[in-house]
């Protein structure tokens, strides 16, 4: 599976689409109803676990940001 970053090619909507082959975008369209322009491609590999815990991660403390 390949996970795309697409943006239309008329609107500028930007979203992103899971799919088997590249071939599948060519079949998406915008609601706009003009197709859409790849910007990006990762391949995707859904995982599924059982079981495992939420760690819950600190926060870091306020920094002032340089000028």
């Amino acid at each position: 599976m390949l996970q795309l970053t697409v943006v239309c090619s008329s609107c500028a909507e930007e979203t992103e689409a899971v799919v088997e082959t590249l071939e599948d975008v060519e079949r998406e369209v915008c609601p706009c109803g003009y197709s859409y322009v790849v910007l990006s491609v990762a391949e995707f590999e859904a995982v599924e676990m059982k079981g495992g815990e939420v760690i819950q991660l600190r926060r870091r403390a306020q920094r002032r940001l340089a000028a």
